[in-house]
């Protein structure tokens, strides 16, 4: 058996609806699934009698049914830079459904469902557990950090080629994966005879998801060494075994029906087992694949979702608990189904009783926060943000006060009111407000008016400011603005605006 890796970058967003319904609110998955890369490999190289370059009809029976090669599900990869052209991939999995977080987050640490032996205990219920459900981490040195998927939402509307606009009464909303985002994906497979085809059918740019004719879907796919292996694995244990969905499972009953219900023996692969379901954590999904070849959807697929987590019980005590030596079971393994992990470290919990099933991998970012905080205990006060911040904010209420004081000393001053109350005159601080607006800095201000051709200067306008003084008084007060040191452009500016906002006003008085 041979596996092969390969990194996708998104070009652009990439739509993936969870539902194949058209109405309502519409989500993307958050991960690949690997029926996407299938149908590139299977566009590039399934049989057609006019195109002989294609493989024969056994050939494609073989890669695209048999389950003998399968394209795994992507998902999004933490990129650690080994230096300007290096780097290294890690990919994130699922969180499992067996881990349970702080409802409130008023505490750190997870716990692990099926190891609490005391679900009464104080300690516990004061952590009030709620079950994790989604995000992809990385589970490396004792400690899981996520990788966050990033999403965008636009609305659309369909287009009415008879009335060349859009349509009415017909607008959508896209959810999407954002580009830019790289995710990694695995192909396995146990004939080695099509190993070239499958690289050049998936090597490239290429279209994945919905709406690929539009702005939609636009992928780059390129082939990587093997990633790290950072999974720890528990030694196998004779009593029990807990079996980790890497990926969606689907399993059938006897009758040919999906079924939630799987057999540890039939369909698991461990003899001698049973799955207690008390312990065991699953979550479920169902939807209606869509095939593009015939335009019409194929049957409900309905299975177990990723991040499930089976506990496997020995049946009794004369039996013996046999592990599969396949890692993959259910069925439609090749568009992706069926990985599992068997006795993953990450679902072991810390030893002792007093623990009480508290797992062993901790939040990564909450134990750095933990060092930042040691670290800030020695710092001085005053290096504080939150104190910077607010001598900041002194700063500014200081300047905006003194602002203030200084438009209402000159509008306050009765001598003021005496020269410039006059119901014409208003228009005029309603264009000295205007040029205040648009002023880049104080010097452009200055001389739009006050320089040569200045507003206040020429023109109509130079004859009714130099009534009563008026020019004078304002030009006195503009420069006194100017030699406040503390005041940038933007605040003489600000004082200006305030100033004829306030003296348009008092104009209009009689």
């Amino acid at each position: 058996m041979k596996t092969l890796y390969f990194k996708c970058t998104l070009l652009t967003d990439v739509v993936l609806n969870q539902k194949a319904a058209t109405e309502g609110n519409q989500e993307t998955l958050d991960f690949i699934p690997g029926n996407n890369f299938l149908g590139i490999a299977a566009g590039e190289l399934y049989y057609d009698k006019n195109k002989p370059d294609r493989l024969g009809k056994d050939d494609s029976l073989k890669v695209f049914h048999s389950g003998k090669i399968r394209f795994g599900d992507a998902h999004p990869a933490e990129v650690v830079k080994n230096g300007e052209n290096e780097e290294r991939l890690k990919r994130s999995i699922r969180i499992p459904a067996s881990y349970y977080k702080p409802k409130l987050n008023n505490q750190d640490g997870f716990y692990i469902y099926h190891e609490v032996k005391k679900h009464d205990d104080e300690k516990y219920l004061d952590f009030q557990p709620k079950q994790c459900r989604t995000g992809f981490y990385v589970f490396e040195n004792k400690t899981l950090r996520e990788v966050p998927v990033e999403k965008s939402f636009a609305i659309k509307s369909a287009y009415d080629r008879a009335k060349r606009r859009s349509a009415d009464e017909k607008m959508f909303g896209y959810e999407s994966l954002l580009s830019d985002s790289v995710w990694i994906f695995d192909v396995t497979m146990d004939d080695e005879l099509f190993e070239s085809e499958i690289k050049a059918a998936l090597i490239g740019i290429r279209r994945i998801g919905r709406s690929r004719t539009a702005q939609y879907g636009l992928v780059k796919i390129e082939e990587v060494t093997e990633p790290d292996v950072y999974i720890e694995k528990m030694p196998d244990n004779p009593d029990f075994a807990l079996v980790y969905a890497d990926s969606r499972l689907i399993f059938l009953d006897e009758y040919g029906l999906p079924t939630f219900s799987p057999d540890a023996e039939q369909d698991l692969g461990f003899i001698g087992g049973k799955i207690d379901w008390k312990k065991t954590q699953i979550r479920t999904f169902q939807y209606a694949p869509w095939n593009a070849k015939r335009q019409a959807r194929d049957t409900d697929r309905c299975g177990i979702e990723k991040g499930s987590v089976f506990y496997i019980a020995r049946k009794d005590s004369e039996s013996k608990l046999t592990y599969p030596q396949n890692t993959f079971v259910g069925k439609y393994l090749n568009e992706g189904f069926g990985k599992i992990i068997i006795n993953p470290d990450f679902l072991k919990a810390k030893d002792g009783e007093i623990e009480n099933g508290k797992a062993l991998y901790s939040l990564y970012s909450l134990q750095k926060i933990k060092k930042d905080d040691k670290k800030k205990e020695n710092e001085k006060p005053f290096d504080h943000p939150l104190y910077k911040y607010l001598e900041n904010k002194k700063k500014e209420t200081d300047k905006e006060r003194m602002l203030y004081e200084k438009v209402n000393g000159f509008v306050g001053a009765e001598s003021k009111k005496s020269v410039f109350v006059d119901e014409s005159f208003a228009s005029q601080w309603g264009t000295i407000r205007s040029i205040a607006m648009q002023a880049k800095n104080r010097t452009d201000f200055e001389a739009a008016l006050f320089g040569m051709d200045g507003y206040l200067m020429h023109g109509v306008a130079k004859d009714k400011w130099e009534e009563r003084g008026r020019l004078k008084k304002f030009k006195e007060f503009f420069d006194s603005v100017l030699a406040i040191q503390n005041f940038n452009d933007k605040d003489v500016r600000n004082v200006i605006i305030n100033l004829a906002a306030e003296m348009a006003k008092i104009s209009r008085r009689k």
